[in-house]
């Protein structure tokens, strides 16, 4: 533990024989002349949940004994105290798995509470934060919590690595709200709220890794800029900031913190050389001079892995292999071009699905297949990638007027009902999909609107299969009459009975 004077300019090493034990990624939050200290990553992947307090009059540490339901160990999680307050916040996290919970410690009583989440939640909601870790987070106030970013990705469950997603929760009425998307995903940035002026409040965003395995393309943030949020009206505005001579390295997992003249940042990691930092950045500044300072644009370009391999699932299952299925099940009595047609979409579909499967598993960093849409996936996968196979060992059709093989009714049963499954299983698939990826409102809202008309032509086009369904349409529609197909059981049944009833007129 080390301690800087400002005044003198010199660091202090305090560290003591009592203290918590070696860790990272932890939350931490100011109470009075008390540093609170909980949860973080150990050596050999210890997690804590434990909270620590540091006596900054006596540079001394002790462990604080709490009641309530503690978070369970993590790193990477986000939180801090509003000053004045006493309440601790922590939110999200991962250890093995990545948590959607969030907590408050209340330090005049050291009990902690459930704030959101006690158990009951999943990644396909689009009403809160997925879970995630490495994210930023700072107090707007003492009731509300902001959070941007992070890796969503692996630990039981799937998502962008890095996000580019922000949330507000508000403590009294336990709900969070989605922000509008300005600053670029990243994960490992700071975040601190700035000095106030008149009760005006400002966050200001910065650093981060941008960059990763599954990043195609991004639009990285110069050293000069800062992402500043307005809590209140709950948009992003990126600010040009100015230096008296150089800008600090561009850097991630920096600390800052609030003064009452602006923001202090330390340390980090610099992005491009990837050297650990221990020096000391002040940005002068307050709520009121963030908004005067010259703006720049929100992030136009990102594409990510996750992106593709959504678009790919799209055109494959949603498009060419539903639509390909469809020509076979409703058209196949008319000639030989519905074959051709069935072939090249349901061919084409599942080159462009095995495409996007493997970089689905590109954007996932591990545990692929433990969440609902990565096991309905490989599923999917190998119904579809067995059906040329199965085409390829079917039996002839028989001639008119033979009877239908065992082994063609046997082939025809299980490559019929296993193409119908798969793509049934695809559209849920990509329904989990579109939530999992974080797609914005329109989008799943488009996809679901093309998911019902897809349904509604297929129940139109099965009732009139139906005889006496299609009779009463023709009278209201101008449709032909139609003569239905019969299988060569029913020719032969048909031939027989006519050659009974001319061998009885004889």
């Amino acid at each position: 533990t080390w301690v800087f004077d400002f005044v003198a300019g010199s660091w202090t090493d305090v560290s003591g024989a009592t203290g918590p034990g070696a860790r990272f990624s932890m939350v931490y939050g100011v109470v009075g002349n008390h540093l609170y200290v909980t949860t973080g990553e150990g050596p050999g992947k210890i997690f804590y949940n434990d909270v620590w307090q540091f006596d900054v009059t006596s540079n001394t540490w002790f462990q604080v004994s709490t009641t309530g339901t503690p978070p369970s160990t993590r790193y990477g999680a986000a939180g801090g105290v509003y000053p004045g307050s006493t309440l601790l916040y922590v939110s999200l996290g991962f250890a093995g798995e990545r948590f959607f919970d969030t907590f408050v410690l209340d330090t005049s009583s050291n009990q902690w509470s459930t704030r959101f989440c006690e158990g009951n939640c999943h990644p396909y909601a689009p009403t809160y934060p997925h879970a995630r870790c490495l994210h930023s987070g700072s107090v707007v106030d003492a009731d509300r919590l902001v959070i941007y970013g992070g890796c969503l990705s692996g630990g039981e469950t799937g998502g962008p690595c890095p996000s580019g997603d922000s949330w507000i929760f508000r403590n009294s009425e336990q709900e969070w709200t989605r922000l509008p998307d300005c600053a670029s995903p990243r994960t490992y940035s700071s975040m601190a709220l700035l000095p106030e002026v008149n009760g005006q409040k400002r966050i200001v965003l910065y650093g981060g890794i941008e960059k990763n395995r599954q990043v195609i393309q991004t639009t990285a943030s110069p050293a000069d800029t800062v992402v500043v949020l307005d809590p209140d009206s709950m948009t992003w505005t990126t600010r040009i900031t100015t230096a008296s001579g150089s800008f600090p390295a561009k850097r991630a997992s920096a600390a800052m913190a609030l003064s009452s003249s602006g923001l202090y940042l330390f340390g980090g990691i610099d992005t491009e050389t990837n050297a650990l930092q221990n020096d000391i950045w002040f940005l002068a500044g307050n709520s009121t001079s963030a908004d005067q300072a010259a703006a720049g644009e929100c992030v136009p370009i990102f594409t990510n892995f996750l992106l593709v391999h959504g678009l790919l699932m799209f055109f494959g299952w949603g498009v060419c292999l539903v639509w390909g299925t469809f020509i076979a099940r409703y058209f196949s009595s008319s000639g030989t071009t519905w074959f051709l047609l069935h072939r090249i979409f349901q061919v084409s579909g599942l080159v462009l699905s095995f495409i996007g499967f493997v970089l689905g598993i590109v954007s996932v960093q591990f545990d692929h297949f433990k969440f609902a849409h990565g096991a309905i996936g490989i599923i999917v996968m190998l119904l579809g990638i067995s059906q040329p196979f199965n085409a390829l060992a079917r039996p002839h059709r028989p001639s008119e007027g033979e009877k239908t093989p065992l082994k063609r009714r046997i082939w025809e049963l299980f490559h019929h009902n296993i193409g119908r499954v798969a793509v049934a299983l695809a559209l849920i698939n990509i329904s989990l999909g579109v939530f999992l990826a974080l797609a914005h409102t329109a989008v799943w809202a488009l996809w679901f609107v093309y998911l019902i008309v897809v349904i509604l032509v297929f129940v139109f086009f099965e009732l009139l299969k139906i005889p006496v369904v299609h009779e009463k349409m023709a009278a209201i529609l101008p449709m032909k009459t139609k003569e239905y197909p019969v299988s060569n059981e029913q020719k032969m049944e048909n031939v027989a009975k006519t050659d009974d009833s001319q061998q009885g007129e004889k």
